[in-house]
């Protein structure tokens, strides 16, 4: 094998040969430092992108899971769903999500309910326990709505605004019934459907779902205050 391409043989002025040298192209030392300053520039896009792609998976799978939650409801209700805990009539009741702004724990969670008086809100002792939701990953109800004049939200919390947020359905309709209670439990004046309800990230990200009264669910990214 010829190995000419690999060493370079030097005679010395005495006449005889030297020891083959192997030759060797390495980095200077500014080469050096530019190589890693673009890597460390790509490495921290990349991680940043990274965070703020996960964060907004995050809030947006709970705003796809809570919308499904409330077309649960609605087809437990078209379905007629039996309570077969219920006395009388164990069909004829609705099915809805119950939404609180009372206290601080009341924003990490949604409560799943049959509406067993058919009042169409939320009593207590009519949640179905394995159906009710608590947000994780440190998602919350940042706040839900109403809409009171042109286009006007009137949110949780707040004097006169929406503190409670009963969307209940019965059949035979897929319609929404949407009754909105402000903070003393009123009736909240003037604020009429849609509901819209508000989830925050932690790097605050916003997601929302709205439920019409015609029974349509939709939902969205925005709605930063």
């Amino acid at each position: 094998m010829n190995y000419s391409i690999f060493f370079k043989k030097n005679k010395s002025k005495r006449g005889f040969t030297r020891t083959p040298k192997f030759w060797v192209s390495g980095f200077t030392l500014t080469e050096l430092v530019v190589v890693m300053t673009i890597a460390t520039v790509v490495m921290t896009s990349v991680v940043i992108q990274q965070s703020k792609w996960n964060d907004q998976l995050v809030v947006s799978t709970q705003a796809y899971e809570m919308a499904l939650v409330i077309r649960q409801a609605q087809i437990y209700a078209l379905g007629v769903r039996g309570d077969p805990t219920g006395i009388g009539d164990k069909f004829n009741i609705g099915y809805g999500v119950y939404f609180s702004s009372e206290n601080a724990d009341a924003f990490k969670r949604y409560i799943f309910f049959k509406d067993i008086n058919n009042n169409g809100m939320y009593d207590s002792g009519e949640q179905i326990q394995e159906e009710s939701k608590i947000l994780t990953r440190d998602v919350i109800i940042d706040r839900f709505c109403g809409i009171k004049g042109t286009n006007s939200d009137r949110c949780s919390p707040g004097i006169g605004n929406v503190a409670f947020l009963h969307i209940v359905f019965f059949r035979p309709e897929p319609k929404a019934n949407i009754i909105m209670r402000n903070s003393g439990g009123g009736p909240a004046l003037n604020v009429n459907p849609p509901a819209k309800i508000f989830l925050k990230s932690p790097q605050g990200k916003y997601y929302y779902v709205q439920v019409e009264e015609n029974g349509q669910i939709s939902t969205g990214e925005g709605g930063s205050t």
